[in-house]
């Protein structure tokens, strides 16, 4: 099936930083930690950063335990599958890998569960799942 492209307007705000990010070469892990309310530019541009970097990491673990989500939508979720389908040249670094979610919340672990249907959707070949706490989030990486 051919995938139409996607086409984002990401407003990056300046000195703003909800969202930090961390390269563990040796675990072939990027870790992203979110804090504070949260607004879809700014995942976005997380990812654009994370997709259009030299070095992709295998795993990425999303720590959304100190984020506040209560302004984004489920649809919304499907955007962010959408946005990371652009980068398809790039799918083959990243084969077999996957994305960890520690998600503390209710709303986090729900929008977890519906971005991890549209990853499904676009075909991107990462496992995504969610879980209720770091340690699990993070023992499940280590999983080959």
């Amino acid at each position: 099936m051919q995938k139409r492209a996607a086409s984002f307007k990401i407003t990056l705000l300046k000195g703003k930083m909800p969202i930090t990010s961390k390269v563990d070469k040796k675990m072939n892990l990027t870790t992203f930690t979110l804090t504070g309310e949260l607004t879809m530019d700014e995942i976005l541009g997380a990812l654009k950063s994370f997709w259009e970097g030299r070095e992709l990491t295998l795993n990425t673990l999303w720590d959304t335990r100190n984020a506040v989500v209560t302004n984004l939508k489920s649809s919304e979720m499907g955007n962010i599958a959408e946005f990371i389908g652009q980068y398809r040249n790039r799918f083959e670094e990243r084969k077999n890998g996957k994305a960890a979610i520690a998600a503390s919340t209710d709303l986090q672990y729900g929008l977890s569960r519906i971005l991890g249907t549209f990853y499904e959707r676009e075909d991107i070949p990462i496992k995504l799942q969610p879980f209720r706490t770091m340690e699990e989030a993070i023992q499940w990486l280590g999983q080959s």
